[in-house]
């Protein structure tokens, strides 16, 4: 492992001068690149427990131990708790609820107890030893939680293992700030930066050429010098959004983009065609997204932060974001967004952004790829399209109806002979698609229904009338179709399949009926996918699930058994085209064979900062992926690496 120099990171406020809320605002700029607080992962830190498995969703035990040196009392329990694992509304809990958006919960025990003499110097390895005694005063065994937080009274600062299960802090904390910024490492987030001076021509900024890098400076990331929610890509990285709320735009269009935290998609990432190094690193994406306030923030009404669109260059091998700064003229970098009517274009020419709007629920922005000019933000927008239920088919008593939009835009599903009676209402993701479970029970019989759209305060007209059929129907059993029969998997797989639309589908343990896997509802086209919520057990090595649908109150019978070899710390992947010593052109598509769900990351052989590729291994076990950007011709021959990750 690669050796690095640890130093404490000093983020405790004065109570004299700051309030409680001080630390979580502008003011952390100032602890922020003097000093680094993150740890590369110990030894069996990734291997040990399941915190670090990806997505970190569901309830996870945290245990907060306030270990007191003899003779002294500076730390206060009380407080401790309050800023951790209390319902306050400013509590590292509360925060973990609301960035999350509900899918991680944490729950656990703060604990104190006096140890011997406060010795010379502390460092990581003395707060968790000093934990673990605390813990065992208390009857509490350490390795029964998922993360442990342990606080020594150790002249300030603070360390956490990036990503992993462990935070040190050293002293008494002004505010909660300390412990939301250490877990986001725990997290994987990486500390971040800043683009500022970046070239501006009249409404127009470019980035990242002839800006300046600086450390930090990024009021809307914890970990980054900010004290508001964890940003868009940090969510998406931990599981937090859905392929739905987090899109990659692979072209020319309007997008709109919903408020972080609500409905609809809240991140658009765009792929940047050329290798960009802001502070040295290799960022392959830019990222959008939309915010206003939050309890966790002071940001007020009229503030740049929440009236225009949020651009960072991002990565996501280790969480990290470089802000850019769209309003280059100002010395500050709390005003960062790129308003109404500006736009932002990257130095290579190939991606552009622009702002149509930005109002109370979504921002209008308008993108073009490839040269391409932006689209009229006052197109005329068209009715959504229909797709299922098929014309003339039968449903179940609640159908499901289903289709395509423009991005973020709003359907409502009408009656075709009374358009102003609405009857269900969805937001279509940032791919488009749509879809809608009637919430009214059907009695049997023939239904005809249409639907419209509004986008950026624009209303289609009605689409085509759509007529079927709701019938007492058979409820065959679902069907598992990924992951594949013995292929290995990591420990929260990704399951799918198809079923009854409408239905709801049920996961379980073979043999065990009493404690479910995960529960989904089969989408309008027959399909449904859900990722396992219980971590499974890689002993014994072989795993075998089973289930049943239901729909208008009956139900299936069992699902054909499929089993499964759930792995922990996953073989390297294996490359199987193009073939050792072959000749190829300068972007070759290469493939191979991996834990199904895992990353697989190309790289050339002893430089891993030169990353060739990444992409994601199916439900068969196999993955493939084309060179990003053109391989050297000289020296004839090149050489690539990589590696695979599951789950963190």
């Amino acid at each position: 492992m690669k050796k690095i120099s640890i130093f404490l990171a000093w983020f405790f406020c004065s109570a004299l001068s700051v309030a409680l809320m001080g630390c979580s605002h502008e003011v952390n700029r100032e602890f922020g690149g003097l000093e680094n607080d993150e740890l590369p992962p110990a030894e069996g830190e990734l291997s040990s427990l399941s915190q670090i498995i990806r997505p970190v969703t569901g309830t996870k035990r945290m245990l907060v131990t306030v270990t007191h040196w003899q003779g002294e009392r500076v730390l206060d329990r009380d407080q401790v708790e309050l800023h951790t694992l209390s319902t306050d509304p400013n509590s590292l809990r509360s925060y973990i609820l609301a960035a999350s958006g509900g899918k991680l919960k944490l729950e656990g025990r703060v604990v104190e107890a006096t140890s011997g003499p406060k010795p010379e110097g502390c460092s990581m390895s003395t707060s968790i030893a000093e934990g673990r005694k605390t813990a065992e005063k208390n009857g509490l065994n350490p390795d029964d939680f998922d993360y442990e937080i342990n606080i020594v009274n150790c002249g300030g600062g603070a360390l956490a293992f990036t990503p992993g299960r462990h935070v040190g802090v050293f002293g008494k904390a002004g505010s909660p700030h300390v412990y939301k910024h250490e877990l986001g490492h725990n997290l994987g987030f990486r500390h971040g930066g800043s683009l500022i001076g970046c070239p501006r021509n009249g409404a127009s900024v470019s980035a990242p050429v002839d800006c300046t890098y600086v450390e930090y400076g990024d009021t809307g990331d914890s970990v980054s010098g900010g004290g508001t929610l964890y940003p868009a890509v940090s969510r998406r990285y931990a599981g937090w959004l859905d392929d739905g709320q987090a899109t990659t735009i692979t072209r020319t269009g309007l997008y709109s983009l919903k408020v972080l935290g609500r409905e609809g998609p809240q991140l658009y990432l765009i792929k940047i065609p050329e290798t960009h190094s802001p502070g040295g690193a290799y960022y392959p994406l830019l990222s959008l997204e939309y915010r206003k306030p939050t309890v966790f923030d002071n940001f007020p009404e009229n503030d740049n932060r929440v009236n225009g669109v949020w651009m960072r260059y991002a990565r996501e091998q280790g969480v990290q974001n470089v802000q850019i700064d769209a309003t280059p003229e100002t010395p500050r970098t709390n005003d960062p967004t790129l308003l109404t009517g500006q736009t932002f274009e990257d130095s290579s020419g190939k991606v552009k952004v622009f702002v149509c709007s930005a109002g109370a629920d979504e921002a209008i922005v308008a993108v073009a790829l490839d040269g391409a000019g932006f689209p009229y933000c006052t197109t005329t927008v068209p009715a959504p399209v229909i797709a299922v239920p098929l014309e003339g088919a039968s449903t179940g008593k609640q159908p499901v109806f289903a289709g395509t939009a423009w991005p973020g835009a709003r359907i409502e599903i009408v009656n075709a002979s009374k358009p102003e009676e609405v009857v269900g209402t969805a937001i279509a993701d940032g791919n488009g698609n749509w879809s809608v479970y009637s919430l009214s029970v059907h009695d049997v019989g023939s239904y005809s229904y249409t639907a419209r759209q509004t986008f950026g305060g624009r209303t289609s007209v009605l689409s085509g009338n759509r007529s079927f059929k709701v019938a007492e129907l058979s409820v065959p059993a679902a069907i598992i179709e990924t992951p594949a029969q013995n292929v290995e998997v990591g420990r929260l797989p990704q399951v799918s399949g198809t079923g009854v639309p409408g239905a709801t589908v049920v996961l379980l343990k073979s043999y065990d009926p009493y404690n479910p896997l995960a529960t989904t509802r089969v989408d309008g086209y027959g399909r449904w996918s859900v990722r396992i919520e219980r971590p499974l057990p890689i002993s014994p090595p072989a795993f075998t699930m089973t289930g049943y649908q239901t729909l208008d109150g009956k139900r299936s019978g069992w699902l054909a058994n499929r089993t499964l070899k759930v792995v922990d710390v996953p073989d390297p992947a294996i490359i199987q085209t193009p073939a050792q010593s072959v000749r190829t052109g300068r972007r070759p598509f290469v493939t191979g064979t991996g834990v199904a769900g895992a990353t697989v990351v190309l790289m050339q052989s002893y430089k891993p900062e030169n990353i060739l590729a990444t992409t994601t291994v199916d439900g068969y076990g196999r993955w493939a992926t084309q060179v990003d950007n053109p391989l050297p011709i000289s020296p004839p021959a090149f050489t690539m690496t990589g590696y695979q990750s599951i789950e963190g």
